[in-house]
């Protein structure tokens, strides 16, 4: 008998136990795509944003909103801490030459011609990239105009978000390369492999900063490849403008 009452307790209790709602899917355009963004065009009116490592002088150090090492979203700011999973989309090169103080003076977004310049490069404009004086070695010093790795990715605990880039220049250009080998031996896509991606502390004659490392982390789930493969799809061929502002630029 006192069993029995338990039992009924029981399933009274779980009766009046508030359930947790059922998340509401806020997406209801046709295909998966968000309604209102219909006029949007995917080359010309997105700047995708970028995983900034956060440096000792970057200005959300500065203001006490991040600390040196962690990853954050360099267009809304979100402190991803310091580590986070990535699955990479595909690989395309840019050129930049960043200055201090200036920010970006010289970008090429093919890699191959100078796309965008500041005032006082702005005879750079159109020119063979190879050609320019910023893209040679002077004696130990390395080119001005530095070669940019960048990465598309999805943040593998958010899949349908919006990629962010994952770009890599100077002395992040080492795991780069380290990236491009990993996805490579595995011998299929890109995206069927998921990575994690973290930071590590290094110094030079300028001083000590965090770069980018990064390992294999195992194999997409199907869902994950999928929803990759369908990103690729709709990224990959298109003009990508990666936000690339002074916070956490990745190499020294």
């Amino acid at each position: 008998m006192e069993e029995e009452k338990k039992e009924v307790n029981e399933e009274t209790n779980k009766e009046l136990t508030p359930k947790e709602p059922t998340p509401v899917s806020r997406v209801s355009g046709k295909e998966g795509a968000p309604l209102g963004m219909e006029e949007v065009d995917m080359q010309t009116d997105i700047q995708m944003p970028r995983i900034a490592i956060l440096q000792g002088l970057s200005e959300m150090v500065v203001d006490g909103k991040g600390q040196i090492g962690e990853l954050a979203d360099s267009l809304s700011k979100e402190v991803f801490g310091k580590e986070m999973e990535i699955i990479p989309l595909f690989l395309f090169k840019s050129r930049l030459m960043f200055l201090a103080g200036q920010g970006a003076v010289l970008m090429s977004r093919n890699g191959l011609t100078i796309t965008q310049a500041s005032a006082e490069y702005e005879q750079y404009l159109g020119k063979n990239c190879d050609e320019l004086p910023e893209s040679q070695w002077q004696g130990a010093e390395p080119p001005k105009l530095s070669m940019v790795y960048n990465f598309p990715c999805l943040k593998v605990d958010r899949l349908n978000e919006f990629p962010i880039s994952l770009s890599l220049m100077r002395t992040s250009t080492k795991t780069a390369k380290t990236l491009i080998s990993l996805a490579m031996m595995s011998g299929e896509d890109i995206f069927a492999r998921k990575y994690r991606l973290s930071t590590e502390n290094t110094k030079n004659d300028k001083g000590t900063f965090a770069i980018a490392k990064i390992e294999l982390a195992g194999k997409c789930t199907d869902e994950e490849y999928t929803i990759a493969k369908g990103w690729y799809k709709k990224m990959r061929g298109r003009g990508i403008d990666i936000n690339m502002e002074e916070e956490g630029m990745n190499g020294a």
